[in-house]
């Protein structure tokens, strides 16, 4: 057992089903009206791309809770992967509301990397 990997496994499993309910709903009030717009078709890129993140989401909470509880054995590569992953999340979603100039309130708001951060922390700690 390791709970380092627990802990995260858990922690993504409630981003994913947050992400899935949340993430729809605020995705749903967002369509634009027009469907023939440049706009509907950001916007539909945009929702493409949140379904993928599900994947990667429901993705790393399998693979975390696997290693965590011993059922596959420990595997650098992947640990390396899964650390990159939310640390790279982490690191462009700052990036990314750095680059739009967000208003401070909004790196609270949208404190998604904080998430992505102990996430990243507790697989850092569990690959020791």
């Amino acid at each position: 057992m390791n709970g380092w990997f627990l802990a995260a496994g858990f922690l993504a499993g409630a981003a994913f089903f947050v992400h899935v309910v949340a993430g729809n709903r605020f995705y749903s009030l967002a369509r634009p009206a027009d469907a023939r717009s440049d706009g509907y078709e950001a916007w539909l890129m945009g929702r493409c791309g949140v379904q993928m993140i599900t994947v990667d989401l429901a993705l790393a909470t399998l693979f975390l809770l696997l290693l965590g509880c011993g059922v596959i054995a420990r595997n650098p590569c992947l640990e390396l992967l899964l650390l990159a992953t939310y640390g790279g999340w982490c690191v462009f979603w700052l990036v990314s509301l750095a680059w739009e100039r967000a208003a401070a309130g909004r790196y609270l708001r949208l404190c998604h990397w904080g998430l992505f951060l102990v996430i990243a922390v507790l697989i850092g700690l569990g690959m020791r």
